[in-house]
Formats: structure tokens, sequence, C-alpha cells
């Protein structure tokens, strides 16, 4: 059952310098005391997180005056720890609520914890020590409006992304991945074997529960190859023929191959339907050739099909790109692209390829046009003319965007990332289309040669995901709140 975020919020001060008050910036309240004008209080403020934040259970407490009332409220946090999702800390305080003998104030509970200063006040909260020793992020609150109505906004808007990370760390946790595989297969088709201890799978989920709480739920491969060969053609002609008539184009003599995949995605979707519990995220393994001997059924289509009802798609099988994937839609809202990468140093080009691509919440709020063509490495049939196998294909990719890719890499606690701005392949590609993978993303970058100069496909496998939209800084926050290191490859 999914229950709420749970966020333990603590007020330090009233809000606003009682000591720097000035005259002509205030009014009398109705106690007698002067208030700043058009000042948003403590409780407004909790009103206004509660509205824009429905899924988030708000625990919230004052800092009482009396010399007892931070470790009351220190105590309170440490009986439910265990319980808490983060910890959001309004005000400037004194050094006495960060500092002192114990050295375990409030901002180092172990919880992913938000500071959040009144502008303008003094500010004398020793952060470098937040930072060293806490996980902690930094917020700013215009609440005497004394920046320009944007500004201020921007001050709220920024605090709410920084409550969804929080609660994308929630969601993750509750969250469940059917992965269907060989059960003798590696969890992850990277040959880690040669650089990390033996019995990988074990390690891997283990590290999975640990940082993020989230568990896999395992389906033989046999068991999907199965249910593949009972479904018929007329239930899987309905799939089928809704994807054809969505594509903008379809490759000659392709059908039967688009009812291959539609009948995957059905046998897929059965496993599916038949768990206690709606997964967040799908992993199949790989293609498929003991669907037909000899020919490749490739899960591309199947995984575009179950991004469009928001379930994870991820065409192979990869743990970091899954959990990419995860984190960047609760985060964004937006569906990731898996690719492999080929990087162009001389031109300073990153181009991420594959043959599996979502289609819907990538940039904007219309789906991408799509094609329908073979799969480029499937068999060659040379009276057909084409391949096993059948893919989106040149999917409407927007240009001139911000693109971030990226990769969670639990096995090394660390996050990697950069980010580029996407181009028109075609106006620097004379055989675009046909080149490689199916779909294509090239990104402008600043020094490709460093980016490249970080690969390690050994360690850190050959997939990573494209977020669209520079969410660099939601990484480092996110990464801030797990104790992971972020490697910035570009810089």
């Amino acid at each position: 059952m999914k229950t709420q975020t749970k966020m333990f919020l603590v007020f330090l001060t009233p809000g606003y310098d009682t000591g720097r008050l000035h005259y002509n910036r205030s009014v009398l309240g109705p106690d007698g005391v002067r208030i700043p004008k058009n000042f948003i209080s403590n409780e407004k403020l909790l009103e206004e997180l509660k509205g824009k934040c429905p899924e988030v259970e708000f625990t919230a407490r004052t800092l009482e005056p009396s010399q007892n009332g931070y470790e009351r409220l220190l105590m309170e946090i440490r009986s439910l720890k265990d319980e808490l999702d983060g910890v959001i800390i309004v005000g400037n305080g004194t050094r006495g609520a960060f500092s002192g003998a114990e050295r375990q104030p409030l901002a180092f509970t172990g919880v992913p914890t938000i500071i959040v200063d009144n502008l303008f006040k003094l500010q004398s909260i020793p952060y470098r020590i937040c930072k060293k020793e806490g996980k902690v992020v930094l917020a700013s609150l215009d609440r005497e409006h004394i920046l320009s109505k944007d500004k201020s906004e921007a001050m709220f808007n920024d605090l709410l992304d920084k409550i969804r990370i929080i609660e994308s760390l929630h969601r993750l946790r509750e969250s469940k991945i059917l992965f269907i595989k060989d059960p003798m297969s590696d969890i992850d088709k990277v040959d880690y074997q040669k650089v990390l201890p033996s019995k990988y799978n074990l390690i891997i989920q283990n590290r999975l529960k640990e940082y993020f709480g989230t568990e896999f739920i395992f389906r033989d491969l046999e068991e999907m190859i199965e249910i593949y060969h009972s479904i018929p053609d007329d239930k899987a002609r309905k799939i089928a023929d809704m994807w054809i008539s969505k594509a903008t184009a379809v490759q000659d003599n392709i059908e039967g191959e688009i009812l291959k995949a539609a009948k995957l995605y059905l046998a897929i979707k059965q496993i599916k339907d038949s768990l206690d519990e709606e997964p967040a995220a799908i992993m199949v393994q790989d293609y498929f050739q003991a669907l037909e001997e000899g020919k490749k059924v490739t899960t591309s289509l199947p995984m575009m099909e179950f991004q469009k009802k928001g379930i994870i798609g991820c065409y192979q099988s990869y743990t970091g790109t899954t959990l990419s994937q995860l984190l960047g839609y609760f985060m964004t809202g937006r569906m990731s692209y898996v690719h492999d990468m080929v990087i162009d140093i001389y031109n300073n080009i990153t181009h991420h390829i594959h043959c599996g691509t979502p289609i819907n919440n990538v940039w904007g709020k219309e789906n991408l046009s799509y094609k329908i063509r073979d799969y480029t490495t499937g068999n060659w049939h040379e009276k057909l003319k084409r391949r096993d196998g059948a893919v989106p294909s040149e999917v409407s990719f927007p240009v001139g965007v911000p693109v971030t890719i990226w990769k969670v890499l639990p096995m090394h606690k660390k996050i990697m990332v950069f980010t580029g701005t996407s181009v028109d392949g075609a106006s620097f590609c004379r055989e675009w289309k046909d080149i490689i993978c199916r779909n294509k993303l090239p990104l402008q970058v600043d020094n490709a040669e460093k980016i490249q100069f970080h690969q390690d496909t050994h360690i850190y496998g050959c997939h990573f995901a494209a977020t669209f939209g520079d969410i660099r800084e939601k990484i480092k926050q996110l990464a801030t709140f797990i104790d992971f290191e972020v490697d910035e490859w570009d810089r």
C-alpha cells in the first residue's frame, strides 16, 4: 500500500528579524507587536506547503524559547527517525541550534534535510559543517515580499522541487521492479565479475534494498515465452494495429514482426497483471530467440507501450538505468531515453543511440512521432530486404533543448552526469537515418574528449539515461540526500 512522504518541519524563528524590523516596512499585529507588511507567517507557509504537496504528511513544530526547547525537538526527531523521509528547518536560528558540545544538531540526524533561510536575515548557521557532516541542501524564501514577484515565486518553487526529490526517494522505497529473466543469468549484463566480488546478483539486490529500499519481483523467462506462444494472433493484432495506426510510417514487409512484438507485450502484461501490486518498472532480459527459433523479437515496442501507461519500461535490463528512469520520472514527470553512447571528440558531439525509446512525457505535452522499422541487430533476410524485429524508429526528439545524461551506480555509490544541448543530426550527417541504431539523439557538449576519458564499460556499463531538461542540480541534491558521490564527466 502506498503511503505518504513524512516530513518533520521545524520553525526556528517567527520568520523575520525582530531586532532589525524597520518601521517603514512593518505594521502593528493583533497583539500590538510590529510585524512585516504582507508577511507570510509560519502558519501560512505550512498551509501553502500542504496545498502544493498533497502526498506529504508534515509534522510541524516551532522552537520553544525555553532553555530545553531545542533538545526536545532533537529528541522527537530521533524518536521518529526510522519513520521520517526528511527534515525541513526554516529560519536561521542561533548557533546553539546547530553546534555545541554534543555536535548532534537537527541538521545532522542522518535524515535528508533542507535548511531554508528567510531573506533578508543574518545567517549564523555553520553551513560549511552542514555540507561536510549532514545530508543537507539549502533553500531560501522571500517571506516579506522584498523581491519581485517572479523571483519570490521561483524561490518557493525551488523549495517545492527539493521536497519532491525527497518524495521521489520515498516513492522509490515503495517501488517494486518486475524483472523477467533466466534465473541463472546476471541481473546486469555487464562483466562486473572481473572488477567486483562474485555473487553479483545477491550483492546488487542487497545494495538496492540498503540504499533505496527497492526490491525486485523475479519471474522466469520461460514463463513469459510459454505465455507468448499461447496468445492468439487475433488478440495481439489489436495492439499491433494500434501501433501501426499511430506511426508516421511503417517499413514494408514488417507487419508480422509487429505482431510478434504485440504478443510479447501481452505476455509481459499478463505476468504484470498477476502480481499483487503494480510494479513501478519492468525489466526484461535482452532479446528472445527462444520465441521463434533463430529470430530476434525485441521488447522495444512493448516497453514503449508500458511507458505510455506510466510504468518504466527498461528495454534491456540494467539496474542503474532503471533506477535513473524511475527517479527521473518521480522528480520531473518525464520519461528518460536509455541508450548506448558514441562520442565524436572533434565536433564535440555525443551521440545517444538505441532501438527502444519512450514517446510520451519526454519533453512537452505532446507524444513524439515515430516510425516502425526493423531491428538493426536482427538477422538479415535478403529476400525480404529487412531484419528480424520491429522497433519504434526515428523518434522526433526535440532540437535545441537541454538534456541531462546520467546513471545511478549503486555498486560504486556514485551518480555520473553530464549535460548538453540537442541538435539535428541530419544537418551534419549525410546518412543519418540508416547509421547504427534506429533512434539517435545527438548533443552538443563543451568537451567531448573529457567525457570520453571517463568511459569504462567494464565498470559503468554501456547504457545511460537521457532526461530532457537540465536536471544536474536536482541530481546533485539527490546524491546529497542518499550520500552518493556525483561524478560530473564534463567538469
